[in-house]
């Protein structure tokens, strides 16, 4: 089973990529829902690193505990549309944290107190000074909580290779379920970043990973216009560019696999439809004549409406100006397209 995933740094279209392989016969796409698990904040690559990188007593056990929050929260509160793993996600998660901790207890730490707020801190220290209190032991070094014998702590100081294949396994199990099909290619969206992709190729047997880009200038537009979500700073343009360049700024690292890691930009699926496709199919590794509803899903038609918008968004100049000279090498160039 080959992993297709596409992957942005936020509007630059990589959905196109989902579309397109979403036309052929033997890949199973899971749409174009965002399953982070990996490389979000408290996913799996913190989690490595605070198990194999940066292992102690408090950083292992916390960030397990935070891993367990984190998948909680995408599988039971509706933020990541995980019903499509119909409960096979959580018990999978339940089985990795299990096989990569060696010891779990009942111990707490000022951290595990904090975590549950204020007023909870608050109550805690006047229980702890209540107890020592009545049993006369405010002069030793004794401390209470009503965590004590409650709170769970994790403790791990497994090595890379086990930890990876603990990883490896981990993914394949929810991935396989969601491919009922059994078919050859499974088509994710965002399972990795952008950024860091020798990182994050560890966590797969077998992936292929498209990253897209995009004309800064639409982007803009698009944020400050039409889809006005707030993640981008788009008031001020100075601090546009500047995040723009923030977030690419360590895209292109020379030791990158060319054969796992395509870089792509979104308007070339468009402009230059035919080619691209070749492309991506080429690098995949796909047989063409499994493509066997083009432009069904993506239709580059359509697209092309969402490209060069100045027109379409008038009144903005001067600050796409600034950005056309400020980012030149991520300039589209849409002039030898119209001729």
């Amino acid at each position: 089973m080959r992993i297709i995933s596409c992957t942005g740094y936020y509007g630059t279209g990589s959905s196109a990529v989902t579309n397109l392989f979403a036309e052929f016969d033997n890949v199973c796409c899971l749409g174009d829902r965002e399953y982070r698990f990996l490389h979000d904040p408290d996913g799996i690559a913190d989690l490595e690193y605070n198990i194999v990188e940066n292992n102690n007593r408090h950083n292992t056990s916390n960030a397990i505990k935070n891993y367990i929050k984190y998948v909680d929260t995408q599988v039971n509160h509706g933020y990541g549309d995980y019903d499509i793993f119909e409960g096979e996600f959580a018990r999978a998660t339940e089985d990795f944290i299990d096989e990569i901790t060696e010891l779990k207890a009942k111990t707490w730490w000022n951290k595990d107190r904090m975590d549950k707020g204020a007023l909870f801190c608050f109550i805690d220290r006047i229980y702890s000074f209540a107890k020592r209190l009545f049993k006369g032991e405010l002069n030793t070094e004794i401390r209470y909580s009503m965590l004590t014998d409650k709170e769970p702590a994790f403790y791990s100081a497994i090595g890379e290779e086990e930890f990876l294949a603990a990883v490896r396994k981990y993914v394949n199990r929810v991935l396989s379920f969601a491919n009922k099909k059994d078919q050859p290619y499974v088509m994710v969206d965002q399972i990795v970043p952008p950024t860091n992709s020798k990182r994050f190729l560890r966590y797969f047997d077998d992936i292929k990973i498209v990253v897209t880009e995009r004309d800064p200038r639409d982007i803009f537009l698009l944020e400050r216009n039409a889809w006005k979500w707030g993640v981008i700073p788009v008031k001020d343009v100075e601090e546009y560019v500047k995040w723009f360049k923030i977030t690419r700024k360590y895209s292109n690292p020379s030791d990158e696999d060319t054969d796992k890691v395509l870089r792509i930009r979104f308007e070339d699926m468009i402009y230059k439809y035919d080619e691209t496709t070749a492309k991506l199919i080429d690098f995949v590794g796909i047989d063409p004549a499994r493509h066997v509803d083009p432009k069904g899903i993506f239709d580059p038609s359509k697209s092309i409406k969402n490209t060069n918008l100045s027109k379409k968004y008038p009144g903005f100049e001067k600050e796409l100006e600034y950005i056309a000279s400020e980012l030149k090498e991520y300039i589209y160039d849409f002039e030898a397209f119209s001729k």
